[in-house]
């Protein structure tokens, strides 16, 4: 018998790797961003939303997916300028795209954690407003500490949702 969380992160797990592969047909070139950092983000964003989720009562595997695909608009278009909303339909088109041709082998994603997973991408880069929406705040959250963990530059609005992740993982504050 598979274990549970095994189960639990295969759809997370495959789709880490459908992304890494959809980063090889970009080049690094006139890129607002590195490629590579997008890259190490990516990852490390997916992980963090995880272990956030877990503390927060939510899904973590969706968590992770969130984590993973938020900042997919950058890695397409290399782009930083609202890639929040403009990442919308290409998360959405890359997860049903995901449940047409691989939904039967590695589970499907519902309908219903397509569009949590789009709101919070939508939604990331306002990490200035706090929408009460704990899903859309926990990718929020993620983004910032992530980019603190990074050594990125980190303004004001960043260290406040540092310092929320701090707190719920019982770490000292900024």
């Amino acid at each position: 018998m598979k274990d549970v969380h095994e189960l639990q992160s295969r759809r997370l797990n495959f789709i880490l790797e459908l992304l890494l592969e959809k980063t090889k047909e970009f080049a690094d070139l006139n890129r607002d961003q590195p490629l590579e950092w997008s890259i190490m983000h990516m990852y490390s964003c997916s992980q963090l939303a995880k272990l956030l989720a877990i503390k927060r009562g939510l899904d973590q595997e969706i968590a992770g997916i969130a984590g993973a695909i938020h900042d997919l608009a950058i890695i397409e278009t290399g782009i930083f300028k609202d890639h929040g909303p403009n990442g919308a339909n290409l998360v959405r088109d890359f997860l049903k795209n995901y449940n047409k041709r691989f939904g039967d082998s590695y589970g499907f994603i519902s309908d219903e954690e397509i569009e949590l997973i789009v709101k919070a991408t939508i939604h990331h880069s306002d990490k200035k407003q706090y929408s009460g929406d704990t899903f859309v705040e926990l990718i929020k959250d993620v983004d910032s500490f992530d980019r603190y963990l990074h050594g990125k530059e980190t303004y004001d609005f960043y260290v406040e949702r540092t310092n929320r992740v701090l707190k719920d993982l019982n770490y000292p504050l900024l």
